[in-house]
């Protein structure tokens, strides 16, 4: 699922499992207003060439995932992840380089 409100680019030769979720906005959630009233928050979201994204997972907005990444099953990538890291997790952490 491929959620865009701004700007979701998706590099080459990218691979995605089933149920993968990529979302470029989320809701604000300020003490002063009520969450359903407040604006959106928007964010791009980069997804690099020769990247795997495994079944499951959510990378949500403002993440940038590089060059030959590998994102585990169901991770949630909430953070930018570097060329050749292999992360996994909830938040996704760096494992180990491919």
């Amino acid at each position: 699922m491929i959620t865009a409100k701004n700007l979701i680019k998706i590099g080459d030769d990218v691979l995605m499992g089933a149920y993968v979720q990529v979302i470029d906005h989320n809701h604000g959630f300020e003490r002063a207003q009520v969450i359903r009233e407040q604006n959106a928050v928007i964010s791009e979201v980069i997804i690099g060439n020769d990247v795997w994204i495994g079944a499951g997972a959510k990378v949500l907005s403002g993440v940038h995932i590089a060059d030959g990444a590998v994102i585990g099953s169901n991770a949630v990538v909430t953070k930018d992840v570097p060329p050749l890291a292999v992360v996994g997790g909830v938040p996704a952490q760096i494992i180990r380089y491919r």
